[in-house]
């Protein structure tokens, strides 16, 4: 640890979507997926034991999953992103850092409040587009370093929230698609990898 505590102040936005937190966000997205996928299926069957939940609880259980997903996201950018500013003797928290991650949480949250009110409305068949669609900005408007790699999943990203909106009963199947490009992000990453 000794060699830690002399490390440098940078300038850089150092909260990138790296090789390793994009591997575990991808994981974190389709394992949410399919806990909501499998519970509402059991909510809609009487034999299963989620059969019992009311409206209210099946809402706040996902609403809890999510939460959770982002929570362990936002862990493995945080960790992903330390491990990598102290192996190069940058030190991760920055005004720009600090930046950075409040737009992010900010930028969550809006995304949140917005699949909350297409919930609240009656629009469900809305809320899995919505949200692709919304990661999709998110990630673009969070890319300060200009990556190409990351523009290019932006633009993935967006492009799958269009598929349920025209192909019915897709939703489930976007969000493992989602999952499953953050995987090949994580790959095709080193391609284009800039410090």
């Amino acid at each position: 640890m000794a060699k830690n505590r002399n490390l440098i102040r940078n300038t850089s936005y150092n909260f990138k979507l790296r090789k390793r937190p994009s591997l575990f966000i991808g994981t974190y997205i389709i394992i949410g997926t399919l806990i909501i996928q499998t519970t509402i299926k059991g909510f809609t069957t009487e034999a299963s034991p989620f059969g019992f939940l009311t409206v209210n609880y099946l809402e706040s259980f996902i609403v809890v999953i999510t939460g959770l997903g982002f929570l362990f996201s936002l862990l493995a950018l945080y960790f992903g992103n330390r491990k990598h500013q102290r192996k190069i003797g940058f030190k991760l928290w920055n005004r720009n850092a600090k930046k950075s991650m409040y737009l992010l949480i900010i930028l969550f949250l809006l995304l949140y409040f917005i699949e909350f009110y297409l919930l609240r409305i009656g629009q469900e068949r809305f809320i899995i587009p919505a949200f692709l669609i919304g990661y999709g900005f998110l990630l673009m408007s969070l890319n300060f370093s200009r990556s190409k790699a990351l523009f290019i999943f932006s633009m993935v990203s967006i492009c799958i929230g269009f598929i349920p909106l025209f192909i019915e009963s897709v939703g489930f199947y976007s969000l493992f698609t989602l999952g499953i490009s953050h995987y090949i992000f994580s790959i095709v990453k080193n391609k284009f990898y800039e410090i």
